[in-house]
């Protein structure tokens, strides 16, 4: 009998989930066709410009301005927004032509795969004018300021607030368990504007500068042993009355908007079409960078980690001459049958959560399998391996991913209530004003 999937219902016919308006930038399966009609003039188009026009020896700042300004580091943007306006699919073969050619992708990371759809969608445009162009080129890295100490799951419930000072706002309050907060120039920070609506109301989202006086960013070392989470203290700090996204207490609705984008990443092991998440020189040889990005044994995000962990599994087990453990074999079809299912999912945009939910699962499926098929060598460190230790790290980072993007459970939640139609958990605190809680 074949094994059923945990997290995917068999009884409940999933209603069609509401698209998530990200004008553009929602998300398809890293599967990539190949062109014909239209799109193999796309491929072509593409193909000749980065046969022009790629330098290895260039630095790398000039090779993100290169490709921002010729619309072809971010196809799918609209063509007046580094773009060219280009439908996914159209999207797919011009990034496949820049892989065919060897050349080196635009910048990704928080600014462009979750920052840069969040202002298409909500705006303004003085915002898109002020950020975009710098996030287009990676001369900005942006973070989340999102989680609390007190408000993890419970996001609403976040307690940095910010009071009008004339044409500023000034936050205080303290975020925890921020991505690359240590290296980031900007972040969209949530803060309390007004505390006397209920708690989803009275919330912004401003931009926020992350190198101003009032912000403090403390690293948090994982068992990893790197230091991609943080802390971030903000001891009135600055923010502009006009760097709110999607307008004053509007933040909820925009900072849903970032997190539905998110899930869709993690759930189909997107990289955004970007090659590079971190902190890099724009000095350097577009070609050294290009090199070291390659042969990495950091983990550059969450949406990497299901991906850079299947490879590695089923290159290994692939390479190991006893390949005869039925179990073995069947488990690594399951693995086979749970990315399938989320490619599926993630192309037709059925649920974020949905997604997100059977890619946290897929991780643990993938770390269990690497480590029965490899056996003790799988718990050999960066020193001792020969793919420098990659594999222990991705497989250590693995459980996180159930507690990134929203727990689990949080996502059970939303399939439950939003999809399968269940009611939701009693809340006696419903309609009250966020000063009214008996907590506060």
């Amino acid at each position: 009998m074949p094994r059923r999937l945990s997290w995917m219902p068999i009884t409940t016919p999933l209603r069609p989930a509401p698209k998530i308006p990200t004008n553009g930038m929602a998300l398809v399966s890293q599967r990539r066709p190949r062109g014909t009609g239209s799109n193999m003039t796309v491929y072509d188009e593409a193909h000749e410009w980065y046969s022009t026009h790629w330098d290895a020896e260039m630095p790398v700042g000039d090779w993100w301005r290169l490709i921002s300004e010729s619309g072809w580091g971010y196809p799918f943007w609209p063509a007046d927004r580094f773009g060219r306006g280009l439908s996914h699919v159209e999207a797919a073969e011009a990034d496949r032509a820049r892989d065919d050619v060897g050349a080196f992708g635009p910048p990704n990371g928080v600014a462009v795969t979750l920052v840069a759809p969040t202002l298409f969608e909500h705006g303004p445009d003085l915002l898109l004018d002020r950020y975009l162009p710098k996030i287009a080129t990676g001369e900005e890295l942006w973070c989340q300021l999102f989680s609390e100490p007190g408000a993890g799951s419970d996001l609403a419930g976040l307690r940095t607030a910010a009071e009008r000072d004339g044409d500023e706002w000034i936050i205080n309050g303290q975020k925890v368990w921020t991505t690359a907060a240590h290296t980031a120039d900007r972040a969209v920070v949530m803060a309390r504007t007004d505390p006397d609506v209920t708690k989803h109301q009275g919330i912004s989202f401003f931009c926020i500068d992350m190198s101003q006086p009032g912000v403090e960013v403390r690293p948090l070392r994982d068992m990893t042993g790197d230091c991609e989470f943080n802390e971030v203290f903000m001891d009135n700090a600055c923010v502009r009355h006009d760097d709110a996204i999607g307008g004053l207490n509007n933040g909820w609705r925009a900072a849903m908007t970032m997190l539905a984008v998110e899930r869709e990443l993690d759930a189909v092991g997107h990289d955004g079409g970007g090659d590079v998440v971190n902190d890099v020189d724009l000095s350097a040889p577009v070609g050294v960078v290009q090199h070291a990005q390659a042969t990495s044994t950091g983990i550059s995000g969450f949406s990497y980690t299901t991906g850079a962990m299947k490879d590695q599994v089923v290159r290994s087990l692939l390479d190991d001459e006893d390949r005869t453990d039925p179990l073995l074999r069947q488990a690594l079809a399951n693995a086979h049958i749970e990315r399938a299912v989320l490619d599926w999912n993630g192309a037709r945009q059925v649920n974020p959560s949905l997604g997100k939910l059977g890619n946290s699962l897929l991780c643990r499926t993938l770390r269990d399998l690497g480590f029965s098929g490899k056996g003790m060598p799988a718990q050999l460190g960066r020193d001792d391996q020969p793919d420098g230790g990659h594999f222990l790290k991705t497989a250590l980072f693995a459980q996180g991913m159930a507690i990134a993007g929203g727990t689990d459970e949080i996502q059970r939640n939303l399939i439950g209530e939003r999809e399968l139609g269940l009611p939701k958990e009693p809340d006696p605190t419903r309609g009250l004003a966020f000063s009214e809680l008996p907590d506060q």
